[in-house]
């Protein structure tokens, strides 16, 4: 790591410092989470996160509904989305990894096999 960087890195964990998580309340802001894993506290590396009014994190790419009892920590980081795309965020997380289409599920195509090789 360069100076620069790490003059920049040290700007940027000032103006956004890190919070206790019981401080954190519902809103469009995108947060960063850490966690404790009993050895230290770890980033979640580049996910970005929200917390939704019904009190869960929800991670916005890929979608899913995050486990409260390790969260230690959060860091806004200075921008929200937008309430269709929390909406979105938040449906896609509750629905799991398959589609649903007018109440039907639709399951991801198997990939294609050859003819002659067996069934798995």
């Amino acid at each position: 790591m360069s100076a620069f960087e790490r003059i920049a890195r040290e700007a940027y964990d000032r103006k956004n410092p890190w919070r206790p998580i019981s401080q954190a309340k519902p809103g469009p802001d995108i947060c960063e989470l850490r966690t404790n894993d009993m050895v230290g506290l770890t980033d979640l590396g580049r996910a970005r996160f929200i917390l939704h009014e019904d009190g869960e994190w929800y991670r916005i790419e890929p979608p899913e509904r995050m486990w409260k009892d390790r969260l230690v920590e959060y860091r806004p980081i200075g921008t929200q989305l937008s309430p269709n795309r929390i909406r979105s965020v938040v449906h896609r997380a509750k629905q799991g990894k398959y589609e649903y289409r007018g109440g039907v599920l639709y399951r991801k195509p198997k990939a294609y096999k050859l003819y002659w090789r067996a069934d798995d």
